[in-house]
């Protein structure tokens, strides 16, 4: 019989998942009970030939149909284990994002929502008692490729490192008025210089949600500041489907009263904390709005905007444009 040749039965790929500590004899019995190789006594043999007794690596593998035993010991020799793709669009939420993460792996939406829950001791992050989800922000927009075995708290580990390794070093540079600026990073420094990280990235935030266009970030960024500057409320839509957890066509004037510190209608300045998780032009937009004296806008129906500097000639044009 071929004993090294793979088991015809086998007709996809079939996952294995090897534990921690296992012994080349624990591997060659689960291999066996699983199928996946013919003779015990010949794997054994040939990682000793091969001196990979201590060499096979836990993890979760894929074991194709037509991999025979040796492509299967040099799979478990090599580390290279099962992976997942998953795709982060600019704007994602932390709920949105565990969703996702909850159909490509075996664990519950609530289970990755504990982990968004906790800052895991990073300093950029905010501890404020009324933000719902400290990661929220921060969770980089990008597509990412997971290892099979990787837990929750792990995964999104990943996705803040990402952000830390994209931005961390150029906000904290953007918002030091001393700091060295990489080239092609435009910054309005005076503005923006009075505001932390986690605040800059609740701007990106509510300019993510708020702009689909990313000619428009920079003009809804400066509606942002000039609100800011101008002890304005920001009253900003987003901020209440962010509080409601769903997308509503119609915002309901009864929203607009419901009582959160995320209700930028009900309170002034900024939310606690982001309310998705931007991508770079909504972050750059944050960094240097456009350079005017808008404090309105209004949507129209292919997701562009009105900008206007005073409440009569935004009613005006809303009137006109909505007929």
């Amino acid at each position: 019989a071929d004993l090294l040749g793979p088991n015809k039965k086998l007709v996809t790929e079939k996952q294995i998942i090897i534990k921690s500590g296992s012994s080349a004899r624990q591997i060659a019995e689960e291999l066996y009970r699983q199928e996946l190789i013919k003779s015990r006594t010949l794997f054994n043999l040939i990682i000793n030939l091969k001196g990979l007794e201590n060499s096979l690596k836990a993890g979760v593998y894929n074991i194709k149909a037509e991999f025979g035993m040796l492509d299967i010991i040099d799979l478990l020799a090599s580390g290279r284990v099962a992976t997942f793709r998953v795709t982060i669009p600019e704007g994602f939420t932390v709920e949105e994002i565990a969703r996702r993460l909850a159909v490509l792996t075996s664990y519950s939406e609530e289970e990755f929502l504990r982990y968004a829950r906790v800052n895991p001791g990073k300093d950029y992050l905010n501890d404020d008692m009324d933000i719902i989800y400290p990661l929220e922000g921060f969770l980089y927009p990008d597509t990412y490729i997971i290892p099979t075995e990787y837990k929750p708290g792990q995964i999104l580990e990943v996705m803040l490192s990402v952000f830390e390794s994209r931005w961390l070093e150029r906000l904290e540079a953007a918002l030091d008025p001393a700091g060295e600026l990489e080239t092609g990073l435009e910054v309005n420094r005076e503005l923006v210089s009075r505001y932390s990280i986690h605040e800059i990235m609740t701007i990106a935030s509510l300019i993510e949600k708020e702009a689909k266009l990313d000619e428009e970030k920079p003009l809804v960024a400066a509606v942002i500041y000039n609100r800011l500057r101008a002890n304005m409320y920001l009253q900003i839509d987003a901020c209440i489907q962010y509080i409601l957890g769903e997308r509503k066509e119609r915002i309901l004037y009864s929203d607009l009263r419901i009582d959160s510190p995320y209700n930028t209608y009900l309170y002034p300045g900024l939310p606690p904390g982001p309310i998705a998780n931007p991508g770079a032009e909504a972050i750059k937009a944050a960094l240097n709005p456009a350079d005017v004296d808008y404090l309105f806008y209004f949507a129209l129906s292919d997701g562009s905007h009105v900008f206007t500097r005073s409440y009569s000639e935004h009613l005006r044009l809303q009137n006109e444009m909505r007929r």
